[in-house]
């Protein structure tokens, strides 16, 4: 049978300090203790460790061979549990995240810059990936969890957290009159030249079965795949993109502002998609708690 992290502890300190009433003070244990432990990796090894005189204990050459081995041990011990301490107060580790395009652009570098301030040791392989790769990422666990538009739709493998939600906008130039309107109606913007997202995207989808219910139909000036294509075609004027009024970065696009559009008023969500089978680490839940924080509506 192997000695244990407690035997090897004590037969270390009885060589290190040459005496079985130093160790056990270091130890604060009893010498009986400590005796009994060195005697029991005696006896498990039938080997003797130490010659024993009235004056002192001598490691016998055994001993001198096998101490190596045990400090050796105790080291890989003594850093695999500063390690694990690590990973649980977050001063470790890595995490990976699957952002959906969109957020990543928008709303990832506020939620990253809080959490790299705080946990700056931690390492992050981020995912940015198209809306609809989100499940499969997360399913096959390239990601620990995912951040971005996700629909619920009642899949048993997965937890879907809604964090944020916004109408979708009509985003335009700031001229001193579109950013000063307070909202748009669809009917409104209809002859105005639209940008939006292609047919198939989540978003396109949205708004085609929208308006569709009362009669209407989207008819874009440009589709495109991308948000950043729309906003960038947008800031140059060539003509109003239709997107969730979160997924402007302001940063990015100081030019531009997002009006909400209403008559039928459509929401986007951000949600956290995450297995159901599966808890987060330490770091993965902080850096849910950070994103939950920097995107509730007092922060935004």
């Amino acid at each position: 049978m192997s000695p244990t992290l407690r035997q090897l502890e004590a037969l270390v300190l009885v060589y290190r300090l040459g005496s079985i009433t130093k160790a056990a003070a270091e130890l604060r244990v009893t010498q009986s203790a400590i005796s009994l432990l060195i005697r029991q990796i005696e006896e498990n090894f039938q080997l003797r460790l130490f010659e024993r005189t009235t004056r002192a204990l001598h490691p016998t050459a055994a001993c001198r061979e096998a101490i190596a081995a045990a400090e050796r041990i105790l080291a890989g011990a003594q850093g695999l549990s500063q390690r694990m301490r690590d990973l649980a107060e977050i001063k470790a580790g890595q995490i990976s995240i699957a952002v959906s395009a969109g957020f990543a652009s928008a709303l990832l570098p506020r939620v990253f810059a809080v959490f790299r301030s705080q946990h700056p040791d931690v390492r992050i392989d981020l995912r940015d990936v198209a809306p609809d790769e989100l499940l499969e990422v997360v399913m096959t666990g390239e990601a620990e969890f995912g951040l971005g538009s996700v629909e619920n739709d009642g899949i048993p493998e997965f937890k879907i957290e809604t964090l944020m939600q916004s109408p979708l906008s009509a985003i335009g130039i700031k001229d001193g009159r579109f950013d000063k309107q307070r909202r748009l109606t669809w009917d409104g913007i209809m002859r105005s030249n639209l940008i939006t997202m292609r047919h198939g995207t989540r978003i396109r989808r949205q708004i085609d079965e929208a308006l569709a219910q009362s009669g209407r139909t989207l008819n874009p000036a440009i589709e495109v795949n991308l948000i950043t294509t729309a906003l960038s075609l947008t800031a140059e004027g060539a003509g109003l993109s239709i997107l969730p009024g979160h997924m402007l970065p302001k940063a990015q696009f100081p030019t531009l502002a997002a009006v909400p559009l209403s008559q039928p008023t459509i929401y986007r969500h951000v949600s956290l998609l995450s297995r159901a089978d599966f808890g987060l680490s330490p770091a993965a839940q902080r850096f849910v708690e950070i994103a939950k924080a920097v995107l509730s509506p007092g922060r935004r």
